[in-house]
């Protein structure tokens, strides 16, 4: 399941995995549609992308800093797939209006959910 993941993901990438930018993921993120958010203490952002691992939102503002650990929680609405759930993670990341985390609980059947739906968008789903 993963290696189908990450084949879809390197093939659009020329470069091999180690001449990559620093940008380079563990885990590879799909960019959701606008409908998909973050609550973050009582206040919603938009997911700019996810993975197993974690995420990113823009438009923040807000007081967190790196390194806290929070509560969050996700709602991706994307073609037939519907996940909401709350999370557990820590901030890496605050840099031009936007907050990257990295999940640190997720609840056992959610992570197949999320699992699912990156081996759906790995094989070239809509």
């Amino acid at each position: 399941m993963l290696t189908a993941v990450k084949e879809f993901f390197y093939a659009k990438d020329p470069a091999p995995p180690d001449r990559r930018s620093a940008e380079m993921r563990q885990a590879p993120r799909v960019p959701t549609p606008p409908q998909c958010v973050v609550k973050i203490d009582s206040k919603i952002y938009p997911l700019r992308n996810w993975s197993t691992l974690g995420f990113l939102a823009g438009s923040y503002e807000g007081d967190l800093i790196v390194k806290q650990r929070i509560k969050l929680a996700i709602a991706v609405r994307q073609d037939h797939f519907n996940i909401a759930f709350d999370a557990e993670a820590v901030v890496v990341r605050i840099e031009g209006g936007e907050i990257a985390g990295r999940f640190i609980f997720l609840q056992p059947e959610k992570r197949r959910e999320i699992e699912a739906y990156f081996v759906h968008y790995a094989r070239g789903g809509p």
